[in-house]
């Protein structure tokens, strides 16, 4: 239940405040993801296209101003030997900020599919699944669903009621998510 309030409330503030984001959050809320990701480890940020270093902070945080009306999806943390498996820098992170209305159908409808199979189906006779599975979290809407429903809650969905959706297989904070946390966050957002 608290968990469910802390989620209502961040949703809230963030459609009330605006996005307001900065750097300052978004390191925040990478080093509550896992506590592997440490400040020194961070060699960049993208956003919209641009890859802005560690000390490009106040060039960060102005071109994040243009984030309105809650157009952000999700940031996602990447070791560098994940994106270029020959990497000079291993062990080091590049920060991605994803924003909303960017995605093709094509890509919705992989995603979608991904998705789906994340999760199974749940028999008929079973009403309890086990919570520490290894399916991410997944949020529609901003509002967080009950593992038992994921199945069903994603199988309702189209591609034209789906205005953005994002896989990320990377931990999110378990204080706002919950034991599954560290299994990545599915998040979507329909019209």
């Amino acid at each position: 239940m608290r968990l469910l309030f802390v989620a209502i409330l961040l949703f809230a503030c963030s459609c009330v405040h605006g996005q307001n984001v900065t750097k300052q959050h978004i390191d925040e809320w990478i080093f509550k993801c896992d506590t592997a990701y440490k400040t020194g480890k961070v060699w960049g940020y993208a956003f919209n296209n641009i890859i802005y270093e560690p000390k490009d902070s106040i060039k960060l945080d102005n071109d994040l101003k243009s984030l309105v009306n809650n157009n952000l999806l999700s940031i996602d943390p990447f070791w560098n030997e994940e994106l270029l498996p020959a990497t000079q820098s291993s062990g080091k992170l590049l920060i991605l900020i994803v924003t909303k209305g960017k995605q093709s159908v094509k890509d919705k409808k992989v995603l979608l599919k991904t998705a789906l199979i994340k999760y199974t189906k749940p028999p008929l006779s079973q009403n309890h699944i086990d919570p520490a599975s290894a399916e991410p979290v997944l949020l529609i809407n901003g509002k967080p669903i009950l593992y038992a429903n994921c199945y069903t809650e994603l199988s309702k969905l189209t591609l034209d009621s789906i205005t953005d959706i994002y896989y990320s297989k990377h931990p999110v904070p378990k204080e706002y998510y919950g034991q599954n946390a560290k299994n990545g966050i599915i998040t979507i957002w329909t019209k």
